[in-house]
């Protein structure tokens, strides 16, 4: 099991798996490679493609200070025109930071269909996501939190605020879903739904 190919731009590393209905981008957190921790966004980019026949783009996420929006937004564009996906519907899934990179690419316009964001750091910028999030009403957003991860006790600030936004918890898990990561790889299921 690989990616069908990969290419690297300034610093960031992406995976590709080609595929005829939605276009699925996954951010790892940061210092993550496209393959992440025993390979699960390599796992969910499988599972994405055989359970729903979605393109799926992982983006690594490196730990150099950049954001690195203005890539991400150019190489998913690219990859829906190659693909030739019309009318298309994009999703996306990140982990930790990079869901904060998730909503930074949503607030320059990119229209996500769907967003899941798992132990999203809201301790380190709660207004600037807050922000975010209001300002992408008609994404629907979903916010994973194992219930040992540290933001869980701050969940209140976000819980509730939004109409286009729901919380969910998974029992036992903490910031890395160590024991866990078939849950972690099953989130991304969530991400199709039953529209």
């Amino acid at each position: 099991m690989d990616f069908d190919y990969t290419q690297h731009h300034g610093g960031v590393s992406y995976g590709f798996i080609r595929g005829k209905d939605k276009v699925v981008l996954i951010k790892s957190g940061l210092g993550g490679s496209c393959l992440g921790y025993k390979n699960k966004y390599l796992r969910m980019a499988h599972r994405l493609k055989s359970k729903h026949g979605c393109g799926v783009i992982v983006s690594s996420n490196p730990n150099d200070g950049e954001i690195h929006a203005d890539t991400d937004r150019n190489i998913l564009e690219q990859f829906i025109y190659e693909s030739g996906i019309e009318p298309h519907e994009v999703y996306f899934f990140g982990n930790s930071n990079g869901c904060i990179k998730g909503l930074e690419l949503a607030s320059m316009g990119v229209k996500f269909k769907r967003m899941i964001l798992v132990n999203m750091p809201l301790m380190i910028n709660l207004h600037k996501i807050k922000r975010c999030i209001s300002a992408i009403p008609d994404t629907h957003v979903i916010t994973v939190y194992g219930e040992y991860d540290p933001s869980y006790k701050y969940t209140p600030f976000i819980n509730g605020k939004f109409d286009n936004s729901e919380l969910l918890s998974v029992p036992m898990a903490d910031h890395n879903f160590e024991g866990h990561i078939n849950e972690f790889t099953a989130l991304c299921d969530m991400l199709i739904g039953t529209d």
